[in-house]
């Protein structure tokens, strides 16, 4: 029953920042696109230390899935991820923010008295 709801918590957290970061990286420039990349890669972390690699998957392809949808052109050839440079710094902060949550070591994560 844990792993089951924390699946579905991590997924919400996939969705939910990848939908609060497609809106509030243009709201403060550069500081929203710095913010919004730290709340993906302590996302990221947060689901990658609850539910080891599945869970950082889970987190990574509901994110990339649902920001791919925010960048794709809507009604009227509008999109909410924009090709410009915060748009671009976006995408690719936080795609190395979850690739640097791969690699932190499994130590740091859960420590020492912890097996996995």
């Amino acid at each position: 029953m844990k792993d089951s709801v924390g699946y579905v918590i991590v997924a919400l957290a996939g969705l939910l920042t990848a939908t609060v970061g497609a809106v509030a990286y243009r709201s403060v420039p550069p500081w929203g696109v710095v913010m919004a990349i730290v709340m993906v890669l302590a996302a990221a972390v947060f689901a990658r230390a609850w539910l080891s690699w599945t869970g950082l998957g889970v987190f990574a392809g509901l994110w990339v899935l649902l920001t791919a949808v925010w960048s794709a052109n809507g009604p009227g050839n509008s999109v909410l991820i924009a090709q410009d440079g915060l748009g671009i710094a976006w995408l690719a902060g936080s795609a190395v923010a979850i690739v640097i949550a791969a690699v932190i070591p499994v130590k740091l994560l859960v420590g020492d008295d912890v097996t996995t």
